[in-house]
């Protein structure tokens, strides 16, 4: 059976049904036909496009597509829309009359919802990395990452001898002074931690780091912070803690400076020892 001719009509017609997003553009870049699905995804009138260079083009994000770029966000009234190059092809244009002229054929499909799909991933990743990370009622650095804060802390330290300071404070929420004063719920005491969270953030400087280790309620790492300065930010905190009606005599603190050939052992258990050593 002998092959069909396939003419410039006929070919046209093809693309003009294809699914894809098609553009021909000539060597100067000029729009020589697009289809009309394309023309219905970016809301633009196809014969107000024909002819167009990237120049003669106000909309940037179509003087992009001319430009053969691998994704292109195009916004359509209140919502974003992606388009992606899939496949480029180049062919002599003498058939559609465009002597000793080559053309370019540019197909694109629809990525707005694989675009969406990988934001939401890219939220969902985010959301599990912080909740992995940091404590469900404060929003502090848990265990797992405030040690390996801790650890690089340590370690840029003892790289460039800048001082560093640690305090651990743990607190009594216990706060009746009479023996038969009932122990507070386990909602009073989150919503207690959340309180005095929010007030050591408010109190410290960007750079401080407020977390928690498995045995301390808080612990906050100072850098650039010598003992007599954490010294100062305790006592602080003291009195915005009395300010709220937060009895300062309930928490204990612990201070420690780190000293070149500590570990992160050595590091806290000075702290330690000065925590257990204050009277409750």
């Amino acid at each position: 059976m002998p092959i069909p001719d396939i003419n410039s009509s006929l070919c046209l017609n093809l693309l003009e049904n294809s699914p894809s997003f098609i553009i021909i553009v000539d060597e100067q870049k000029r729009i020589f036909w697009l289809n009309q699905a394309f023309c219905d995804f970016i809301g633009l009138e196809r014969e107000s496009l024909i002819g167009l260079s990237e120049n003669d083009i106000k909309e940037p994000c179509l003087a992009q597509v001319l430009n053969a770029t691998v994704r292109v966000e195009i916004f359509a009234g209140i919502l974003d829309k992606w388009i992606e190059l899939q496949d480029v092809m180049n062919f002599n244009g003498e058939q559609f009359g465009q002597e000793n002229q080559n053309l370019t054929v540019c197909y694109y499909a629809d990525a707005s919802k694989k675009v969406q799909s990988e934001k939401q991933l890219m939220q969902l990743e985010s959301t599990l990395t912080h909740k992995m990370s940091h404590d469900s009622v404060t929003g502090m650095l848990n265990h797992h990452s405030m040690f390996q804060t801790l650890s690089s802390e340590v370690s840029r330290s003892r790289r460039y001898n800048n001082p560093l300071s640690l305090v651990l404070m743990n607190v009594n929420y216990q706060l009746g002074d009479t023996v038969d004063q009932k122990t507070p719920s386990s909602e009073k005491i989150e919503q207690m931690r959340l309180m005095i969270s929010q007030l050591l953030k408010d109190q410290m400087r960007w750079a401080d780091i407020v977390g928690h280790l498995e045995d301390y309620d808080f612990v906050l790492l100072l850098p650039e912070t010598a003992y007599q300065s954490a010294e100062v930010l305790i006592k602080k905190l003291n009195e915005s803690m009395h300010n709220v009606a937060l009895d300062a005599k309930h928490i204990k603190y612990g201070i420690s400076q780190w000293k070149k050939g500590d570990d992160i052992q050595m590091f806290m258990e000075r702290a330690a020892v000065e925590l257990n050593s204050e009277v409750a």
